[in-house]
């Protein structure tokens, strides 16, 4: 791992996530569009690392750079195993990419420059209200689905703004 303080800083966003069924229903207009984004972003670098059969919950930093491991005492931290599952909402095969992705520091962007950080959209998800689970090709969000459908559907899509201003103005629109 190139990155430790990366992979630290990353690891720690993690921890703090709290699954909070409120604040999940109160921005799942905005779960949805990071979930579309992540389906989106992790696409495009399924097709550019040859991994498209991984696709969408792939750990991308063991596909570019296979030597890449997260420090244990990193995966201590997160209790990365079955019996942190209810007291830690992140799923704990992607906590383990996400901070190996992390701790890759500036290698994707300097291989990959076209490419925008596959798990950051996932990251903010979490952030906004915690958990998702995966059944039947879906995302299940916690009050809505959203379909996981193609690869060659999602990496075609348009991307959208995830920035917590155009987050937060999804969330106060009104339907």
């Amino acid at each position: 791992m190139s990155d430790t303080a990366a992979a630290e800083r990353m690891a720690d966003r993690l921890r703090a996530v709290v699954f909070d069924e409120d604040e999940a229903f109160a921005r799942q207009r905005s779960r949805f569009r990071l979930t579309r984004e992540f389906l989106r972003r992790t696409a495009l670098w399924s097709q550019a690392l040859g991994v498209e059969d991984q696709w969408p919950f792939v750990d991308l930093a063991a596909v570019l750079d296979p030597g890449s491991e997260v420090d244990p005492t990193l995966v201590e931290k997160l209790q990365l195993d079955t019996s942190s599952a209810e007291s830690f909402p992140v799923p704990p095969a992607m906590a383990l990419a996400i901070v190996r992705w992390a701790g890759l520091g500036g290698l994707p962007r300097q291989r990959f420059p076209e490419l925008d950080d596959p798990y950051e959209p996932l990251v903010a998800l979490f952030e906004r209200g915690g958990a998702y689970t995966v059944g039947g090709r879906q995302i299940e969000l916690g009050y809505g689905t959203y379909p996981i459908r193609t690869l060659a559907e999602r990496a075609a899509l348009e991307p959208v703004p995830i920035d917590g201003a155009s987050l937060d103005a999804l969330d106060g629109e009104r339907s």
